[in-house]
């Protein structure tokens, strides 16, 4: 945990105090600016770690409305099942996109067309790529922020809110929110990584724990801020 300790002594004089405090303040918000820019770092490095046993998925919807947002979950199914269809259980991440780009055409085929059928005018588009993406919560896992290979498919000008999910290790498949992550999959990612990185994976949520004494007579009022990592 990591902790920031500020502390305010009693001053009888009102400028005074208000002065300290804001200086007080000022200290706080720039150590805190520097812990999370620390934080950030420490998140890249893992995830640079982390890459190469990984595949994500990334889908970015035509806009934010209803129907456009609806349309890519349904999408996302849809790809999902090509999935579960075309790979062996067994599948590494090498094999997985070598699906993907074997069968790029076909994907994006059947997305239009559902896509018509369900009475959009634009069209998807799917890319393997390597790009950047924030910290995500799969269960209890946490996927740090930094760059991955990535399966991403765009549906129309792609200005919409995402979704994203890791294909490989398969955390996508047991449900559609993703909450719930395969044994077998954990057990992949876990021999694929080191101990610590596989650890950090489980435990890179702190709590930065905030105290503020104001006047010695007062008891301290305790703040704890959970930041996701």
């Amino acid at each position: 945990m990591q902790k920031i300790h500020i502390s305010f002594t009693k001053n009888h004089n009102p400028k005074s105090w208000q002065a300290s405090l804001a200086l007080s303040l000022g200290c706080f918000l720039l150590a805190l600016i520097f812990s999370q820019g620390q934080a950030r770092q420490q998140q890249e490095a893992l995830a640079a770690r982390l890459a190469p046993s990984v595949l994500r998925f990334h889908i970015l919807a035509e806009s934010d409305t209803k129907a456009d947002q609806q349309v890519k979950l349904e999408v996302r199914s849809l790809v999902l099942d090509f999935l579960k269809e075309h790979l062996s259980g067994n599948a590494d991440k090498e094999k997985t996109m070598a699906c993907l780009s074997q069968n790029q055409e076909k994907i994006e085929n059947m997305a239009n067309a559902y896509l018509k059928q369900q009475g959009f005018d634009y069209h998807a588009s799917l890319q393997l790529t390597n790009c950047y993406f924030p910290t995500r919560i799969y269960g209890d896992y946490v996927f740090p922020c930094g760059y991955y290979d990535a399966a991403r498919i765009t549906l129309g000008k792609g200005e919409g809110h995402n979704w994203w999910c890791v294909l490989y290790p398969q955390f996508c498949f047991v449900e559609e929110a993703c909450t719930s992550v395969p044994g077998e999959s954990v057990s992949r990612l876990e021999q694929a990584l080191k101990e610590d990185d596989y650890l950090a994976l489980k435990n890179n949520r702190p709590d930065v724990e905030i105290r503020f004494f104001l006047f010695p007579q007062f008891s301290a009022d305790t703040i704890k801020v959970s930041f996701n990592r």
